[in-house]
C-alpha cells in the first residue's frame, strides 16, 4: 500500500519541489496542503495526481485534519510573506514592533501550530517521518552576538527547540533540513546581486568576507531531491540542502565567466548594505543574515550532512543537486544585463 506524505506549502518553492519528487515514486501518495485549493497552481498540481487539501498554518484544527493518516510530513514555514505584506506592516506598527519582529512572531506561531498538529499523528508517522525545513539558530550559535537574524531564529526556535521540549516522541522521528542561500534570490535583491556599476561592470556586495564560504541552493530543482534522500535515512539528523558551497568571490568569478561580463565581489559594511537596499528593514535583515554567515557561518558551525555525505552514507541513496555553474548556464540573465 502506498505511503502517504503530506506536503505543506505545496504551491510554493520548497513544498512544490518536494511534492514533485515524491510524486515520481509509485510507493508514495502525495497530499498537498494549501490555503487556496482553488488557485491555478493548486489545480495544476491536482491534475498531476496530487491530492490537494485546504490547510491554514494559522489554524491548528485544519492542520490536524490535513495530517490524518500521514506517514511522512514535510514542514516549511514562511517568514517573508508577513514581512512584506502591507497589512502586516500596518499591524506591526500598531503593535509598536518592527516588521521583522512581527514576521518572526507569525512564523514562530505557525511552526508551533504545525508541531502541535503533527504530534496528533505521531503514531502513524514512520521512524523518520517528520522532515522539517529550518535554519540554524543565529542567537545561540553566535553566542548572543547576532540578536536579530529573525528569519533564522523563528524557524530554529520551533524546529528543533519547541519540538524537542514539548513532544519528545515527535522529536524522535524528526530530521532538520537547513536550506542554503537560494540561487534565485538575486531576483529580489538586485541592488546587492549583480548590480550594474557606472563603468559597465557588475558588483555583488554583502557583509561577508570575500573568501568566506556559503551554501547555495537551486531550491525549485533540488529541494525535493534532497528531502527524498533524507527520508531514506534514520531520524535525528541535521542537514544542509545545497548544490555548491563557495565564496561570493567565486560566485562573481563564475558568473563573469559564463556571461562574459566583468563582475566582482565587494565586502561592504552593514550601514552600506542597508543604505543601498530600497526597503531598509529588508536591508537590516539581510545584513544580519550575512554578518552571521561570516561568523560563525551560515550553518552556525553545526555538524550537518550535505548531498555528498548522503551519497556516501548508504548504498542506493541518490541525491542529484545543481551546481552554480549549471544553474547560471540555464538561467536567463537578460533582466540583469538590461540594467
Amino acid at each position: 500500500m502506498p505511503r502517504l506524505i503530506c506536503v505543506i506549502g505545496v504551491t510554493g518553492n520548497q513544498g512544490g519541489s518536494v511534492a514533485q519528487r515524491f510524486l515520481k515514486d509509485p510507493n508514495f501518495k502525495v497530499r498537498g496542503l494549501t490555503r487556496d485549493p482553488a488557485s491555478e497552481k493548486a489545480r495544476q498540481l491536482a491534475a498531476q495526481g496530487i491530492k490537494i487539501v485546504h490547510a491554514d498554518l494559522n489554524d491548528v484544527q485544519s492542520l490536524i485534519r490535513a495530517f490524518k493518516g500521514a506517514n511522512l510530513i514535510f514542514s516549511v514555514t514562511q517568514y517573508w510573506e508577513p514581512f512584506f505584506r502591507p497589512d502586516c506592516r500596518q499591524e506591526a506598527e500598531a503593535q509598536g514592533i518592527s516588521c521583522r519582529k512581527y514576521a518572526y512572531d507569525v512564523e514562530y506561531q505557525q511552526g508551533r501550530n504545525i508541531a502541535d498538529a503533527a504530534a496528533t499523528v505521531v503514531d502513524s508517522l514512520e521512524s523518520n517521518g517528520f522532515l522539517v525545513s529550518t535554519l540554524s539558530h543565529a542567537g545561540k550559535c553566535s553566542r548572543g552576538a547576532t540578536k536579530e537574524a529573525y528569519h533564522f531564529d523563528s524557524k530554529a526556535d520551533v524546529f528543533p527547540l519547541y519540538v524537542n521540549e514539548r513532544y519528545p516522541d515527535l522529536a524522535a522521528k524528526m530530521s532538520c533540513i537547513q536550506t542554503g542561500c537560494y540561487m534565485t534570490s538575486y531576483r529580489i535583491l538586485p541592488t546587492s546581486w549583480y548590480a550594474k556599476q557606472t563603468d559597465g561592470s557588475y558588483r555583488i556586495s554583502f557583509t561577508m568576507g570575500p573568501n568566506r564560504p556559503i551554501p547555495h541552493l537551486d531550491v525549485n530543482a533540488d529541494m525535493g531531491n534532497f528531502v527524498y534522500a533524507v527520508a531514506q535515512r534514520p531520524p535525528g539528523g541535521h542537514y544542509m540542502a545545497e548544490g555548491e558551497t563557495c565564496s561570493w568571490s567565486e560566485v562573481a568569478r563564475q558568473w563573469s565567466e559564463i556571461t562574459g561580463q566583468k563582475a566582482r565581489y565587494e565586502q561592504i559594511s552593514e550601514t552600506e548594505l542597508i543604505a543601498i537596499t530600497p526597503d531598509p528593514e529588508y536591508g537590516k535583515e539581510v545584513s544580519d543574515m550575512f554578518t552571521y554567515g561570516d561568523d560563525p557561518g551560515y550553518d552556525g558551525g553545526m555538524d550537518v550532512m550535505r548531498a555528498a555525505d548522503l551519497r556516501k552514507a548508504g548504498a542506493g541513496i541518490e541525491c542529484p543537486m545543481t551546481s552554480l555553474n549549471d544553474f547560471m548556464r540555464r538561467e536567463d540573465w537578460s533582466s540583469v544585463l538590461a540594467q
